[in-house]
């Protein structure tokens, strides 16, 4: 067993006065702490500042008191840093479950705590915990800021680490509609963790890459890369870096059209946020079993799985990702000959995401509005819908997104014989592919 280790950042200057004064509470001499280690004498050195122990004395110390390392080299009372990491645990719980304000609470409170006894780890966990409040909520704006904070508190840390608010701060560029940047952030790591042989974040990062490459239209590189991130899986024990690595990599596998494997990951990614009793993240992979299910045509069982899917992330507040949910259902059920119900499903998305910024979200919503708008051939504003999904694509980096909307808008121009405006189209379709 490796010699155990002093915290960052601990105040091991204030390690003897916190032994003196636990010690006297507990009725214990000094060479009883001392115990059959360690002399009466460097006890006393300690505890008057004379001294400073080694971190495998100052554990020995510690254990004699009752209390851990950690808690001796911050002052907190005895145990107090060990429970406030098992109620962040079920804060995170609650929170997915949909109590953002007993979430809140905690992590407001654990800041506050933290900054009294100048610990910075407990401190990032608290910006990171109220950042995943404002993804909850879908508001990547503050949920940037938050992640950003608690990233930079822990910046000279192993990106292991660091894998949570690097994350946070990916969901909050891509969700605010910086593709480019998100990609950025997870190459620069990724090259970090391949050149440092970390394989749990290299597999977290390279998962990650995939989705972006995606958006931009690369499915070659997005496939390579989810490739590699399931050869390093098998090296990874975290089941939540697994799960939400397992989640990203079968959006690209959809993409790709591997069906069967995109099945696979998406099962052990729900399986795995089961287990960690996340309800949310729970919603977001029945959310992804159904846009699977629909790509594979089977439709009538998408709808089912879409459903389920809404019903939790309605239930759970989680609005940004029941505007997604509930888009996809409407262009299943737009597909099932139900327009009316499509539309309504529109407008309710519409309707909860009044006030949100998310241009890509805002392109979907157009497509879907564009085509219920063909059905039931009102080509006018059908063409209106496309022309502002399209626009909205490009302006976020979503090439593939473009590229697909650009075909929908050409074919509509030929139909009503429309050929140079539809040869237009399509050329500005094919500049955003040839762009990637």
């Amino acid at each position: 067993m490796s010699d155990p280790s002093f915290p960052v950042d601990a105040d091991v200057a204030g390690i003897g006065p916190r032994m003196l004064q636990l010690r006297v509470q507990q009725g214990l001499t000094q060479t009883e702490l001392a115990g059959d280690r360690f002399t009466r004498a460097y006890v006393s050195s300690i505890e008057g500042g004379k001294r400073t122990p080694s971190a495998a004395a100052a554990t020995h110390f510690a254990t004699q008191l009752g209390t851990d390392l950690e808690d001796l080299c911050f002052g907190y009372p005895p145990g107090r840093r060990r429970t406030l990491l098992a109620e962040a645990a079920e804060a995170r719980v609650a929170l997915s479950d949909g109590d953002t304000e007993r979430a809140s609470a905690f992590y407001e409170a654990l800041c506050a705590e933290a900054e009294q006894h100048k610990d910075r780890t407990m401190r990032a966990l608290g910006r990171y915990g109220l950042g995943l409040v404002a993804r909850h909520g879908g508001d990547p704006g503050a949920g940037a800021a938050l992640f950003e904070e608690a990233d930079s508190l822990l910046h000279d840390r192993p990106l292991v680490e660091r894998l949570p608010t690097l994350m946070g701060r990916v969901w909050a560029l891509f969700a605010g509609g910086s593709i480019d940047d998100a990609l950025t952030v997870v190459e620069d790591h990724l090259r970090e963790a391949v050149r440092t042989s970390q394989p749990t974040a290299e597999f977290a990062l390279l998962a990650a890459c995939g989705l972006p490459h995606v958006e931009r239209g690369d499915l070659r590189r997005a496939g390579a890369v989810a490739d590699a991130a399931l050869k390093q899986a098998p090296q990874v024990n975290a089941p939540d870096v697994l799960a939400l690595g397992y989640y990203h990599i079968n959006r690209v596998l959809v993409a790709q059209g591997r069906y069967d494997e995109a099945e696979q990951t998406i099962v052990r990614a729900t399986a795995l946020y089961e287990h960690l009793r996340l309800r949310t993240e729970v919603g977001m992979c029945r959310f992804a079993h159904g846009f699977l299910t629909a790509r594979r045509g089977r439709l009538a069982e998408a709808e089912d799985q879409l459903r389920e899917a809404r019903d939790i992330l309605s239930a759970t507040g989680a609005v940004q990702r029941r505007i997604n949910t509930t888009a996809e259902l409407a262009e299943v059920v737009r597909k099932l000959g139900r327009s009316t119900e499509a539309a309504d499903l529109v407008a309710e998305c519409r309707d909860v995401a009044s006030g949100r910024q998310d241009p890509e979200q805002e392109a979907e919503l157009d497509r879907i509005e564009a085509r219920i708008a063909a059905d039931r051939g009102d080509t006018a504003a059908a063409e209106a819908l496309f022309r502002s999904a399209i626009d909205r694509y490009l302006l976020v980096g979503a090439t593939l997104e473009a590229i697909g909307t650009c075909r929908l808008l050409g074919d509509q121009l030929l139909r009503t014989g429309r050929t140079e405006e539809a040869a237009a189209i399509y050329r500005r379709g094919l500049a955003a592919l040839e762009g990637v």
